[in-house]
């Protein structure tokens, strides 16, 4: 907690007024990058019209690793054994984000059908971070390789 203290600037006491222990900000810090992660979906997929298949499937891994690279703790936190959980209506909007990017690149996809595919891309998303993070530091590429492959074989099939 001293650690986190000085790095954020403030003074241990303070840190300890808002979080009573290095798990209580660990579960602020992931409410935080899910909230994150949430807002960058939107903005990635606001226009994603223009892109085929492929490419739609490919902002969905690479969108999901950028925001793993840009955030280091992230990672450790998806694995970390903190009880976090959204409702399924806090976790409606995301996948209806996706089911509507989904229905852009097919409009007669039907609404029902659409969530079913956007919820098999949000775990072929938490695959990949999963996996992804137990997989060496040279082994990442490939796992990520795997994971554009896999969901580009999916939009192509699905869509």
């Amino acid at each position: 907690m001293t650690a986190i203290a000085e790095q954020a600037g403030a003074s241990i006491g303070t840190l300890y007024d808002y979080f009573p222990d290095k798990p209580s900000i660990a579960l602020a810090l992931k409410t935080k990058y899910v909230e994150e992660m949430d807002e960058q979906w939107k903005a990635l997929l606001h226009d994603c019209g223009k892109l085929t298949r492929a490419a739609l499937a490919d902002l969905f891994i690479e969108g999901a690793l950028r925001f793993m690279r840009e955030r280091p703790a992230y990672l450790p936190l998806v694995g970390a054994p903190i009880a976090y959980s959204r409702s399924k209506s806090g976790r409606r909007p995301l996948r209806m984000t996706f089911a509507r990017a989904l229905q852009t690149m097919n409009p007669k996809l039907a609404d029902d059908h659409a969530f079913i595919h956007a919820e098999v891309i949000v775990q072929l998303i938490k695959g990949l971070l999963a996996v992804y993070r137990e997989a060496v530091p040279k082994e990442r590429e490939k796992v990520a390789e795997e994971f554009r492959k896999l969901t580009r074989l999916y939009l192509m099939e699905s869509l």
